[in-house]
């Protein structure tokens, strides 16, 4: 049915909402009476003898085209009730005079204006209808005329009220609906708004914030977790451009042990320590925590991961632990002298008791600091004796990987590296440690070693003991040098004239190994090259204790 309202313009040349309504309205009656007019036409021919069937009939079908001419969104919404009352008189010249009871036609206009108009403007058509059946019932009088009149009225009045108040209801229902529309928009508008200052929140954090499903998906991240896990902040789904280390250039963290698939689990941790090697090239510290999320509704529990950037505090502690073991070492020699010379000087017998005294004064707190430079030192050192993450690892590619590194270093001063590791080297061990022992002994092969010399790397397996070579054509160690050359700050004259260093390359690298329970030991001529050799158990010792070895 049409609605015979106002309406919105359309483009131009497109009939809007209104017009469209009352082209349908107008052409289901108009289609209605033209099949009636080919139905007369072949049982009852005769009919169209009847002026007044025949008028109503054409009058229908000009006011159908009037109607499709007519430019009704720019008459008022009032205008469409000529069409409605023209449609009332024609359909009356149709039933008029015949026994066929066309009046029921009226079912259309009566519906239109009970619908889309006030209930005056229906009793207006109900009463145009009423003097038409009257002038009817006057030209043919009948004794049944009156009950005619009164059932017709009564069934359209029917109908009519009928229709009026069920269009009363579905706008009533329609103002309600549009009146939760605009709630149900304006909830939506201000979720949306907590949601874009929520994100905004966590955005504006150094910390990297990430939900994660039970399923293990990734529900949403922010901008720092993104950039530290190389994730594309729209589509969190998409794999990490960084990947987790056990430790500096150590072992990739296992698929199962990695933070995310630890939170999908369901477990609860803190300051879960992982290095991450970034798209960009960078080695990141991050410390994981999780926490879980309760439900809302219908939505599942899920799990936060916080992310913090620890990088610079690691590097710190560790910058101060270097400079703890540099300064205590600077310390322990002038001091070992001060005992001494303190010492001999109270063997003199001619001493005074006041100069005795003073000596010994000092000798006391010469002791005193001593013992808290060693106390340094071996504070210093307890990042290379302990465990601090023994995995099962395989030896073979943390040397294949190290010798990739120093590849071109080593094109670079004309050294040909030879490698000799041909099967899988397993133990059990700190895989950022052995790549450390590695860089160490290979950098120092390659450093030491002139142009156009070999170094070469070899690994064996032998029962539970893992067997490391690193031999080179260098300058070599003389004989005297050698039982020094661990000593922390000691360099050989040659090597001093050679290449810079600081002397405390290879202790920490027999610290390292003794810590895993292994041994390290050098062969070396003066001239002829260097051989070093690293022996580690297979499986991790019950307890090391390393300290106090190399000072």
């Amino acid at each position: 049915m049409a609605t015979g309202g106002l309406a919105d313009t359309q483009a131009l040349g497109a009939p809007d909402t209104r017009t469209r309504s009352i082209w349908l309205t107008q052409l289901v009656l108009a289609a209605s009476v033209v099949i009636i007019g080919v139905l007369v036409v072949a049982l009852r021919p005769s009919l169209f003898g009847v002026w007044n069937f025949v008028v109503g009939v054409l009058a229908i079908i000009v006011i159908s085209v009037a109607t499709l001419a007519a430019p009704w969104s720019r008459l008022p919404r009032e205008a469409v009730l000529i069409v409605v009352f023209l449609d009332t008189l024609a359909i009356g010249l149709m039933a008029s005079g015949t026994e066929l009871r066309f009046g029921y036609l009226w079912v259309f206009p009566v519906m239109w204006v009970a619908m889309y108009f006030p209930a005056t403007v229906l009793g207006a058509v109900l009463a145009t209808i009423g003097v038409i059946l009257l002038l009817d019932s006057t030209n043919a009088p009948d004794s049944n005329s009156a009950l005619r009149i009164f059932i017709v009225l009564l069934s359209l009045g029917f109908i009519g009220i009928t229709a009026h108040l069920a269009m009363r209801q579905m706008r009533a229902l329609r103002r309600v609906l549009q009146r939760q529309a605009g709630r149900l928009a304006e909830t939506l508008d201000r979720r949306s708004e907590q949601e874009r200052r929520t994100n905004e929140i966590l955005n504006g954090v150094d910390a990297g914030v990430a939900r994660v499903s039970p399923g293990g998906s990734v529900l949403m991240v922010n901008d720092a977790y993104a950039r530290l896990y190389g994730l594309d902040p729209r589509d969190a789904s998409q794999p990490a451009k960084s990947v987790e280390y056990t430790g500096l250039r150590g072992m990739p963290v296992p698929l199962s042990e990695r933070p995310l698939a630890r939170a999908a689990r369901g477990e609860i941790f803190t300051d879960a320590r992982v290095w991450v090697f970034t798209g960009g090239g960078e080695w990141r510290v991050l410390s994981v925590s999780s926490k879980r999320l309760s439900g809302l509704g219908r939505e599942d529990a899920s799990m936060l991961l916080l992310a913090y950037d620890v990088t610079a505090i690691t590097h710190a502690q560790r910058e101060r632990e270097r400079l703890s073991a540099i300064a205590s070492h600077e310390l322990k020699h002038p001091l070992t002298v001060m005992i001494g010379n303190a010492d001999l000087a109270l063997e003199d017998p001619d001493l005074s008791p006041r100069l005795r005294e003073r000596l010994e004064t000092i000798l006391r707190a010469s002791e005193r600091v001593l013992e808290m430079t060693s106390s340094m030192l071996k504070s210093s050192r307890t990042a290379f004796e302990g465990r601090e993450s023994y995995d099962d690892i395989d030896m073979r590619q943390i040397v294949v990987d190290s010798v990739d590194s120093f590849r071109p270093t080593a094109s670079a001063h004309d050294v040909v590296i030879q490698l000799d590791v041909n099967e899988p080297l397993p133990a059990t061990a700190d895989g950022f440690r052995m790549r450390q022992v590695i860089d160490n002994l290979v950098s120092n092969a390659i450093k030491y070693t002139p142009r156009d010399g070999d170094v070469r790397i070899a690994g064996a397996l032998d029962g539970d003991t893992v067997s490391l070579t690193v031999s080179d054509t260098g300058i070599g160690i003389s004989a005297e040098d050698l039982p020094n050359i661990m000593t922390p700050y000691f360099r050989t004259s040659t090597a001093k004239d050679t290449a810079s260093g600081t002397g405390l390359g290879l202790g920490i690298t027999r610290e390292i190994v003794a810590a895993h329970g292994g041994t390290l030991t050098i062969e070396s001529d003066l001239g002829s090259g260097t051989t070093v050799t690293v022996k580690l158990p297979r499986f991790a010792p019950e307890k090391t204790d390393a300290g106090g070895k190399g000072s």
